[in-house]
């Protein structure tokens, strides 16, 4: 009788991403695969995350938990202080991700080097990805409608006026969404 060769590390990387995901089905009407970044969600998806309503704020709580094996989104508030405070911190960060792949995607922002990381890896490993994304701020594109309004300040701020563009972003693709 011959056995199955598993692999641990990839039954651990299945296993965070059901505690990550598993919820997604019902609270965004779809579950990524297990490695999926945030440029591999469908437009709907990325879009209802963006918004941040209460379904999505739990999804992205659902997998910052989740990958730290502390259950599922509705248990933030139930956290240790200093476990909730590194929550909030990994949350933020995500969201900030989430919204920045919206202007990636109506062709307003370059690309940063966090772009096809895995969502569930991002979460996990978030202290590093946020040190590695500081290293390149962000540049807003010259198909940004307002780039030469902002164009000055870009060379100052460029985090700042890229933060500033987020609700303009999310009305644009809200309006480009079929």
């Amino acid at each position: 009788m011959a056995g199955e060769v598993v692999s641990l590390e990839q039954a651990r990387r299945d296993k965070e991403a059901r505690a990550a995901f598993g919820r997604w089905q019902r609270r965004l009407g779809h579950r990524p695969a297990a490695q999926a970044s945030l440029a591999d969600l469908p437009d709907s998806v990325l879009h209802l995350l963006a918004e941040l309503g209460h379904q999505a704020t739990l999804a992205l709580y659902d997998v910052v938990l989740g990958v730290r094996g502390l259950g599922p989104g509705e248990g933030y508030p139930d956290l240790e202080a200093r476990t909730k405070l590194e929550a909030l911190d990994v949350f933020l960060f995500l969201a900030d991700q989430v919204r920045f792949e919206v202007m990636v995607r109506l062709g307003w922002l370059r690309p940063g080097l966090l772009r096809g990381q895995s969502i569930v890896k991002i979460a996990k490993d978030y202290r590093e990805f946020k040190a590695e994304a500081g290293r390149e701020p962000l540049r807003l594109t010259r198909a940004y409608p307002s780039y030469e309004q902002v164009e000055r300040r870009m060379g100052v701020e460029p985090e700042a006026v890229v933060r500033s563009v987020i609700p303009q972003a999310l009305a644009a693709f809200k309006a480009a969404l079929p």
